[in-house]
């Protein structure tokens, strides 16, 4: 699934409040903690552990930066009943005064009982991915009109 979000913002800020996991449960209403699992500037190797409640329980996950190319793109890595690879993609727009932010998530494989349970509880886990990084891309909207007391950027697109 992939989903997007045209902020008015530059990237580089939208860099930093992605980058900044400590800020994750002040910047973001669905996480409820962060905790950093690594102690180095953000890049390949970062890992945290983040607990967010999706579908009103807490649910807590180990996630690692697998890729890295600063102030364009990471992707973020985790064991959520399968392989959960999430990329997060920074475009300049506007020659470079607003950005749109780009969240592709997939999750594959898993154990047999897990893959199952995927398939006969389809539409609840597609709704719950899109209610999750809906609600991210419009806290991060948020933040960076916020902080810049810019206006526009509202373009919001969800692909399935």
């Amino acid at each position: 699934m992939s989903f997007s979000r045209t902020v008015s913002a530059p990237p580089e800020q939208v860099w930093q409040l992605l980058t900044d996991i400590s800020g994750y449960p002040a910047l973001f209403t669905k996480v409820e903690a962060t905790e950093l699992l690594t102690h180095h500037p953000f890049g390949q190797g970062t890992g945290w552990r983040e607990t967010r409640s999706p579908y009103g329980e807490p649910i807590t996950l180990d996630l690692c930066v697998t890729d890295c190319q600063p102030q364009v793109r990471y992707l973020v890595e985790c064991h959520a009943g399968g392989h959960s690879v999430t990329e997060y993609r920074l475009v300049p727009r506007d020659g470079g005064r607003a950005t749109t932010l780009q969240i592709t998530y997939s999750l594959t494989g898993g154990p047999l009982s897990y893959r199952l349970g995927r398939i006969l509880a389809r539409q609840r886990i597609l709704a719950c991915i899109r209610e999750n990084n809906t609600q991210d891309l419009l806290d991060i909207d948020r933040a960076s009109t916020t902080s810049t007391s810019a206006s526009g950027g509202k373009e919001l697109r969800d692909v399935v």
